[in-house]
């Protein structure tokens, strides 16, 4: 089973999906990323960072099941890590919107959940991890926007209010309504 978590930069993905892997039938499936590793991040936990150079050699040997551009970096998921869904109940994969939609598109044993907030609370979570840059917030605002057009493509939306209590909704909705 496929579980895609996906929704605008900024709205909790990364914590939401933290708080879902202590769940030992969960996998959480890593990323590659030529973005640059955050001073919070773990090498091969959050991602996987490479060059550009060595992303460009995996699509050109066809290693990703999907691959995006997203903030001038690239993104995706190799069908190695994918492969790892066999050892466990369900993996877990962190897409941008447009990697999702292929993903539900492509694999018939996948299900989608949207996370979302506001507007105020992305500005606020980008500039809390140091995206302070006007442009940047405004073109990440104006893809959120974009992003939102698609929720309908998902079989649940969530917004975000507080953490905890997005978690709970999310295992809910895994282990009584997926699994």
């Amino acid at each position: 089973m496929i579980i895609v978590i996906s929704g605008p930069s900024g709205v909790g993905k990364s914590s939401i999906i933290k708080e879902l892997s202590v769940n030992k039938d969960l996998y959480f499936c890593v990323s590659s990323t030529t973005r640059p590793i955050r001073s919070n991040e773990v090498e091969g936990i959050d991602y996987k960072y490479i060059d550009n150079d060595q992303f460009k050699s995996m699509i050109d040997q066809d290693l990703f099941i999907e691959y995006e551009e997203y903030g001038n970096y690239l993104y995706g998921t190799s069908k190695e890590e994918l492969l790892k869904q066999k050892e466990f109940k369900s993996i877990i994969l962190d897409l941008e919107v447009n990697g999702a939609l292929h993903i539900l598109q492509r694999y018939t044993d996948s299900y989608g959940i949207f996370v979302d907030i506001s507007d105020e609370l992305i500005v606020e979570r980008l500039k809390h991890r140091g995206d302070n840059d006007d442009d940047f917030i405004n073109t990440r605002l104006s893809l959120a926007s974009k992003q939102r057009e698609h929720m309908d493509s998902f079989d649940y939306v969530i917004i975000n209010k507080e953490i905890n209590i997005t978690v709970k909704k999310i295992t809910d909705i895994i282990y009584n309504d997926i699994l």
